[in-house]
């Protein structure tokens, strides 16, 4: 039988089948814990994580030769497994995401399936729209910069000539067994250099001053971007090429 207990009240629902399991979450959700905002979609959303998730969590001590490469649509994809299997293992609230919520306004970007997110990142991988580096381990997907031109970020669009030239590292995932060794500054290493190979004039980051773990520094840690020369001032930083 399907069951699940509330990280907020600590309440355990059970039901018969999936399909009611997802309608009693939601309706406890929008009865005691309105303020957070979450629908059925997400709940369901949630709940398919579950399904295709990896569920490799355990850091390993040693890891193989990382390697880095651009995205795009000759690794697509690996790219989609790792979104699939990997990159939120461990934290299936956020799975849906495919590093598509800051290519979308605010409202829009947490009411969408995560089969709506999932081809929308096919789609502007294939475009060109959104760029990056990807860091690869034995042949696997293990990390993810999504390192795309400011104009695709609504959030960070200024109306100038710089939204043409400056490179933002909105987001890096790195799968949970493969955390601690490096890999975020690889990525961010190889996205400067992709930077400086396309002509930008700046790579610009958005550390989270106040993350508490892995999951809220997925921005990259204010760390990751003074050890690599940026200037930060709070929650900017921003590297001049």
């Amino acid at each position: 039988m399907p069951a699940f207990t509330c990280d907020f009240c600590n309440t355990s629902i059970s039901a018969e089948d999936r399909e009611t399991l997802v309608a009693l979450v939601s309706d406890h959700f929008e009865g005691e814990h309105a303020e957070y905002g979450i629908k059925q979609v997400n709940v369901r959303n949630y709940f398919d994580a579950l399904d295709r998730l990896s569920g490799d969590t355990q850091r390993r001590e040693t890891i193989g030769p990382v390697t880095t490469m651009p995205v795009g649509p000759e690794i697509l994809d690996d790219v989609l497994v790792f979104f699939d299997r990997d990159a939120f293992a461990g934290k299936p609230e956020w799975a849906f995401c495919y590093c598509m919520v800051h290519h979308l306004d605010r409202q829009q970007g947490g009411t969408r399936t995560w089969q709506e997110n999932r081809a929308d990142l096919e789609r502007r991988i294939g475009e060109g729209r959104t760029t990056g580096i990807v860091a690869y381990v034995d042949g696997k997907v293990v990390g993810w910069c999504n390192a795309s031109l400011r104009r695709e970020f609504p959030e960070h669009v200024t109306g100038s000539d710089e939204d043409e030239e400056v490179l933002v590292t909105r987001c890096f995932q790195v799968a949970p067994p493969f955390r601690g060794h490096g890999i975020a500054r690889k990525l961010l290493d190889a996205a400067v250099a992709m930077a400086r190979e396309r002509g930008c004039t700046a790579v610009e980051g958005f550390p989270n001053p106040e993350a508490r773990d892995d999951a809220t520094a997925y921005p990259g840690p204010v760390a990751l971007y003074e050890g690599a020369g940026f200037e930060v001032e709070g929650g900017h930083a921003r590297l001049r090429l």
